[in-house]
């Protein structure tokens, strides 16, 4: 029972002295002071800011009219190593309700350190301009015929990506000179056999869009490309045998019975023509009449048929032509720039921002379950601190609690092991109490020196 009890008094003293940590860590604030304070536009009054940028000896900052439009800070004055930095700063935005954080980047570089965005005052309006679109005037090229037909496009885009919309257009007579145009035009060959050349040039007949007029002109062959190859079964040419009453014919030198099948010679006549045999079939050679005389001669007619690999081919003639002049007309417009109605005003606004260093925003930053423990700690390290002072103000009277602590918990302590079986201390005493008698009829007695 002694020891259980200087075990209680022991936990009661080590409560009372308390850890180290706690009173130091207590003293810790948990919450940023933050002090708000309007903006001093003081550096503004009188000064004339521009539409593109504005300047002072406090600030800068640079406006681009997009859609939302990012105010560029200059950090030139800030300190190497600052934990942060304030500015004054003049931003521009098409909607006065904006929050300035919208027009202020999250993050920036000052001295290879990142700093973030912390805070913005409520901005103060300053003034609002009204944004004029630009103008462009267009002429179309001069035509002939129905006006509907060349209508000007309604919108256009300039060489900056930006868009304009048609806002006049007014028709006019105008006399055009002869002008020089390239045209091509495409021409298909179909059936085009092995060895056959595309013409290198062409009469086309062009159509000017402006005159209505069709004009023949010579262009030249710029391209070809083959659409499809195929067999083609109109493969034919006429055989005449003159001197048809002798006994052998005469083919390229080559001797032929009368009475044979000229269909066995159809290699001979494929070379007599010179044709390639790999684009050129005969399947067959018939008579086509009856021996008749001609010139003295006995004549005798033969039609051979058969297949020819053929391509389609589709040629791409162009050139430079003279195109006539005209008398006609032209559409003379206006466009304006398209700048939507609520973009068209521009407010400029005053505001105080703050830049925190990243660095120390995310070693300020801490889970729930850490402020949690924080909270527990501040409150363990309060009632060290009170303890201590009321041992050192009234020693006697603060001992009696203590007292009264410690022997409650001695009193649990030891309820705790006496439940506890004195064999194995690892499980409770089935009978609630130990003694040699009740012990000696307990399973856990018999199996003692087995635990």
């Amino acid at each position: 029972m002694k020891k259980h009890k200087s075990f209680a008094i022991l936990l009661v003293g080590t409560l009372a002295l308390g850890c180290p940590a706690g009173p130091t860590y207590a003293a810790i604030p948990t919450e940023d002071l933050i002090l708000e304070t309007m903006p001093d536009l003081s550096p503004f009054e009188g000064e004339i800011l521009a539409s593109d940028s504005t300047k002072s000896s406090q600030n800068e900052v640079m406006i681009t009219t997009q859609p939302r439009m990012i105010a560029t800070i200059n950090t030139d004055d800030v300190e190497d190593g600052a934990e942060n930095f304030e500015k004054k700063v003049l931003y521009q935005t098409f909607d006065q309700e904006d929050s300035p954080t919208l027009h202020f980047p999250e993050t920036i570089s000052v001295h290879g350190q990142t700093y973030a965005l912390k805070s913005a005052d409520s901005p103060v309006y300053v003034k609002k301009e009204f944004i004029t679109p630009k103008t462009l005037e267009f002429n179309g090229e001069v035509f002939a015929g129905d006006s509907d037909e060349h209508l000007p496009n309604e919108l256009i885009t300039d060489n900056d990506g930006n868009t304009y919309r048609l806002i006049e257009k007014t028709l006019k007579e105008q006399a055009s000179n002869e002008r020089i145009e390239y045209k091509e035009s495409s021409v298909v060959y179909s059936a085009v056999e092995a060895g056959v050349q595309i013409p290198r040039q062409k009469d086309i007949e062009i159509n000017d869009v402006d005159t209505k007029q069709k004009i023949q002109v010579l262009l030249d062959l710029k391209d070809t490309e083959t659409v499809r190859t195929y067999w083609s079964e109109d493969f034919v040419f006429p055989i005449a045998i003159t001197g048809y009453d002798a006994d052998v014919f005469l083919l390229n030198g080559q001797e032929i019975p009368k009475d044979a099948d000229l269909a066995d010679y159809v290699d001979d006549f494929l070379r007599y023509l010179k044709l390639d045999p790999d684009s050129y079939r005969i399947t067959s050679i018939d008579w086509k009449n009856d021996a008749y005389e001609k010139d003295g001669e006995l004549v005798r007619d033969a039609v051979a048929k058969g297949r020819k690999y053929v391509k389609d081919i589709n040629a791409t003639y162009g050139g430079e032509v003279k195109m006539p002049a005209i008398i006609g007309h032209m559409w003379e417009c206006v466009y304006e720039e398209d700048i939507p109605e609520n973009e068209r005003t521009v407010y400029t606004m005053a505001t105080n921002v703050v830049y925190e260093q990243l660095a120390a925003v995310v070693a300020t930053e801490k889970s729930g379950s850490q402020k949690f423990l924080d909270k527990v700690v501040g409150m363990i390290t309060a009632a060290y601190e009170a303890i201590i002072e009321s041992f050192t103000e009234h020693p006697v009277i603060s001992s009696i609690p203590l007292v009264i602590f410690a022997a409650f918990l001695t009193h649990l302590i030891s309820r705790k092991i006496r439940n506890r079986c004195i064999y194995n201390n690892k499980i409770k005493c089935p009978h609630k109490k130990s003694n040699a008698e009740v012990c000696k009829g307990c399973v856990n007695y018999h199996n003692r020196n087995k635990v």
